[in-house]
């Protein structure tokens, strides 16, 4: 790990935080790319493999897999319902993992419903192989 990259890397990210936006330090911090496809009604997160993702073992930590898939899943549930919403539970299957490469995650609507959206993740390597399968269940907030 280069020391100068990482503190370039987190002073970008301080800077572009902003609370309750889509600039949030994480999201700089990880290089998150999303993609909305208003036809298909799905977000796509691009995510480039750092270092910093790293488990003791060398591989991604799980705990990075399931907020990738929760933050595109979120997102999905804030631009395709008009409401912010909260994560009301996760079920993750990690299927495999790398160390290397770029992640792509997406996530679609199993089901929109009035306050609670179920929705699932798949997420792959840029090899197209399957490394996760998340479905999450999402309250939106402000729904009347």
């Amino acid at each position: 790990m280069d020391e100068k990259i990482m503190i370039n890397k987190t002073k970008k990210a301080v800077q572009a935080h902003n609370k309750a936006t889509p600039d949030l330090f994480l999201y700089s911090f990880l290089d998150f790319d999303f993609t909305y496809d208003e036809d298909d009604e799905s977000v796509t997160l691009i995510v480039p493999i750092t270092d910093v993702m790293y488990n003791q073992l060398g591989y991604i930590h799980g705990g990075i897999m399931a907020y990738i898939a929760d933050t595109a899943m979120g997102h999905l549930c804030a631009v395709f319902n008009n409401e912010l919403s909260v994560t009301l539970e996760l079920k993750t299957q990690f299927i495999k993992t790398v160390n290397s490469g770029t992640l792509i995650a997406k996530a679609s609507f199993i089901k929109k419903g009035g306050h609670v959206q179920f929705v699932e993740c798949t997420i792959h390597d840029d090899h197209a192989q399957l490394l996760n399968k998340v479905t999450g269940t999402f309250y939106s907030q402000s729904k009347s």
